[in-house]
């Protein structure tokens, strides 16, 4: 017999007088995102990427669309070839190296009503509620039912007071010297005149204006600024809205779906190989994958599975936490080991991922699902000063749990629910990037 269409599911439902309550969950989140150059502080360690170009200002940041899932790292563990109970209880979080996170969003926890209680003689047992008691729209009513969709919405726009990185002494002082500003001289300004000036602590003179140091580098300043290509900074953008192909772990009690687990989960971490390199190996923010393919030297054994390369998150032995060395995969001239401790972040010819690079660069299509990858621009050389994107989840997925936490249910667990979005950010200068965001989203369930 053939399986019900979605039609004849809700006819029998209707008749049935089942799965009449619907439930909405709001989303939201806002904030402002704001780069750094690897000095300000902005980031926390654990966030910083390791292999990309930070000597720039680069906006970098994420965000889960409930949450982020656990994986093996470039530790010696779960570089072996034999899987063992320590490649579960030493995962990481894959967040790590990604910048700034915005948030979990949580946006699979639907709390459920409680079944009363009644005591009888001190024991107490479950009561089913009468059928029109009132149930808020934020619950649901009965652990089983459906999970209809998400809908999200992101927007991103251009703060109005956005700081921009002004040029340095030098570059004035030259422009000044070739008498490039018509009236002015660098006679009555000094360095410490120019420093003052950004400070707001330059006193105005009582001399002529020619003799001004305000007007002389404000004149200074507009010739600069018409040498600009652009006139302002060129703010570009990446999104990436990706999840794993196959379901995820994530060890925690809310949601260690053990059934998963047995039927096979990816521990595959985006640290490591969200990108593809130049060399045909995957890359991230924290190291690459050697590839099974193009680095059989680096297999004596004959190991089936390909290595993770590069820093690892961990305490060493001195109690410092912070990123440290991980493993090197070495050649099958180098007997009784697969590799050794090290730190290799990239593949041999392939160098540290400049922000062009990360504009530009493939994404891993083999071993991850990709819903978005867009590029925008944004600022006054563009005529925009926004951008917003939708997200449409139609899941329409059984459920059958009591927790509020919708992936502890066992009907979910042949398909991975943990997306995850970056988003990366430059001027293509020295010029900071902020940028404010908006989430507004919601989760649609039925139950009852």
């Amino acid at each position: 017999m053939a399986p019900f269409n979605t039609n004849q599911v809700k006819y029998i439902q209707a008749v049935a007088g089942r799965q009449q309550h619907t439930t909405l969950k709001a989303i939201n989140q806002s904030g402002v995102i704001k780069s750094t150059n690897g000095i300000d502080g902005y980031w926390y360690d654990v966030q910083k990427p390791q292999t990309f170009d930070t000597s720039d200002p680069l906006l970098l940041a994420q965000f889960a669309l409930h949450e982020y899932p656990h994986a093996w790292d470039a530790r010696g563990v779960h570089n072996n070839d034999q899987l063992e109970a320590a490649d579960f209880e030493n995962v990481v979080n894959t967040a790590y190296g990604f910048g700034k996170s915005l948030a979990e969003l949580r946006a699979l926890d639907v709390p459920c009503q409680a079944e009363s209680l009644v005591y009888q003689t001190g024991t107490a047992t479950t009561q089913d509620r009468p059928d029109d008691q009132f149930i808020s729209s934020t619950m649901r009513a009965t652990p089983d039912g459906f999970l209809k969709s998400l809908n999200l919405k992101l927007r991103l726009t251009l703060p109005t007071n956005i700081p921009v990185a002004h040029p340095t002494w030098a570059d004035i002082k030259f422009i000044l010297d070739q008498g490039l500003a018509p009236g002015v001289s660098s006679t009555s300004v000094t360095e410490t005149n120019y420093q003052d000036f950004w400070r707001g602590t330059l006193p105005t003179p009582t001399a002529a204006i020619d003799l001004d140091p305000k007007h002389i580098i404000k004149a200074a300043l507009d010739v600069y600024a018409r040498s600009h290509p652009m006139h302002t900074p060129h703010y570009e953008f990446r999104l990436i809205m990706f999840r794993n192909r196959v379901n995820t772990y994530r060890a925690t009690a809310a949601s260690n779906n053990l059934e998963a687990l047995r039927n096979g989960v990816s521990l595959l971490n985006p640290g490591y190989d969200l990108f593809m390199g130049q060399t045909g190996r995957p890359r991230g923010p924290l190291g690459y994958r050697t590839s099974a393919k193009l680095d059989k030297n680096l297999d004596p054994n004959g190991a089936p599975a390909p290595y993770y390369s590069g820093v690892r998150w961990g305490t060493d032995s001195l109690g410092v936490t912070g990123f440290m060395d991980g493993v090197i995969p070495q050649t099958g001239a180098d007997t009784g080991h697969h590799y050794t401790q090290g730190q290799k972040l990239f593949p041999d010819g392939e160098a540290t991922l400049t922000h062009r690079d990360l504009m530009t660069m493939p994404l891993n299509k083999n071993d991850y699902v990709v819903m978005r990858d867009v590029r925008f621009f944004l600022g006054q050389s563009q005529g925009k000063s926004h951008f917003e994107d939708v997200f449409d989840f139609d899941f329409n997925d059984p459920i059958n749990t009591a927790d509020a936490d919708l992936l502890s249910s066992d009907t979910l667990a042949d398909k991975n629910y943990r997306w995850h979005c970056v988003l990366i950010g430059t001027s293509n200068g020295k010029d900071p990037v902020h940028l404010n965001y908006e989430i507004r989203g919601t989760t649609s369930c039925q139950s009852g």
